[in-house]
């Protein structure tokens, strides 16, 4: 009877620790593979920014983005392997390979930039609805936000 009471034990633990198949779905999963790769690719953007830019501004968001997408994909990577699934392999592909340094490279990026950005909304939102993970829908919350909060600043800015 005590080993049943100590498999319990162990078991309601791994579970607590771990998080159970019922704190999250597919949907959950899905999203956090899907915008770790797109984390992945905005930091290409922005280490492309940070060579090439033109301006202040742009220099400055690129490198504002890539700690602030490292961070979530260290967050996402760490619900993945709890949920036993591994995190998906970095791209080979070069994102916005084809922004070429000089005159007009600004408003190329910004442009590529909000494109990335719009998917990563459409990408929160179709999680919110779905998923049924707390701390991915927190996620997905502040994504859309600072998203939108970076769209609305990048079409201030002169083309």
């Amino acid at each position: 009877m005590r080993w049943k009471t100590a498999i319990a034990a162990v078991c309601l633990m791994t579970t607590v620790a771990c998080g159970s198949s019922a704190d999250h779905d597919q949907a959950d999963v899905r999203f956090s593979e899907d915008m770790i790769v797109h984390h992945r690719q905005t930091i290409q953007l922005a280490k492309l920014a940070s060579g090439r830019g033109e301006s202040a501004y742009v220099r400055g968001l690129s490198a504002k983005l890539v700690p602030a997408e490292e961070a979530d994909i260290a967050t996402m990577s760490a619900w993945l392997r709890s949920w036993q699934a591994p995190p998906p392999p970095v791209p080979v592909a070069q994102v916005g390979a084809e922004l070429r340094a000089g005159p007009g490279f600004d408003r190329r990026w910004m442009a590529a930039l909000s494109t990335q950005l719009e998917h990563g909304i459409q990408m929160a939102e179709a999680v919110k609805a779905a998923g049924r993970h707390g701390p991915t829908r927190e996620l997905a919350d502040r994504i859309i936000t600072e998203h939108r909060a970076t769209l609305a600043d990048l079409a201030k800015r002169p083309a």
